[in-house]
């Protein structure tokens, strides 16, 4: 099976150069600030590319998929093929993929969670037979170094992935992260196409699984 993960396109959906394959995952922040144009930009976009199956979660940027738009823009997505994802999960060809927006609290974006309890309850949802996960943050300490240096991902969720060990974890949130790291068995994939200045940099990661 074909998986192509691509993160954090803002906007620019059709710069993003797609290979097709099985399945798409876009692992959040599709739009800069939840525009509801945009996403229905995003979700004609997506619905025309040539997979048999898309998938997507928000991300902080994201705000129409928490506020008073939820339902409008989340039908925007269905109507176009899309499988949104919101802490739930869905079975494709015998595989468990199950996506998540929350991240650790970010000033006052859009899915802001608390460390430690509040956002535990969130992870404590992951199914252990999950085959794909996808979060719009990484967890901590793997491909969630910002440019400062410093390691901004999630302890428990690191705490969950390593506890249920899906074959990939997918996320993207920290632009300048982006990349390709293997620990333990677990493919994690930081799939931010835009670079820190919100370029587009960063090619669509592939795998066959």
């Amino acid at each position: 099976m074909r998986l192509t993960f691509i993160s954090d396109t803002h906007g620019r959906h059709e710069e993003i150069a797609l290979p097709g394959g099985d399945i798409l995952i876009h692992c959040g922040d599709f739009t800069k600030r939840g525009e509801v144009y945009t996403v229905q930009s995003f979700a004609d976009y997506l619905g025309k590319q040539n997979y048999r199956h898309k998938i997507v979660i928000a991300g902080n940027h994201d705000f129409s998929f928490e506020n008073e738009y939820k339902e409008e823009v989340e039908s925007m997505l269905l109507k176009n093929g899309i499988i949104y994802l919101n802490d739930s999960g869905i079975n494709i060809d015998g595989l468990n993929f199950w996506g998540s927006p929350v991240q650790p609290r970010f000033f006052d974006w859009a899915f802001n969670c608390d460390r430690g309890e509040a956002i535990k309850k969130h992870w404590d949802l992951i199914p252990s037979n999950t085959d794909i996960l996808i979060t719009h943050g990484p967890p901590f300490g793997i491909l969630d170094r910002i440019q400062k240096g410093e390691h901004v991902g999630c302890e428990d969720l690191l705490n969950a992935v390593l506890q249920i060990k899906p074959k990939i974890h997918a996320f993207g949130h920290i632009h300048e992260a982006y990349g390709i790291q293997e620990k333990l068995g677990i493919i994690f994939v930081n799939a931010s196409s835009l670079d820190l200045s919100y370029q587009v940099t960063h090619k669509a990661v592939n795998l066959l699984l």
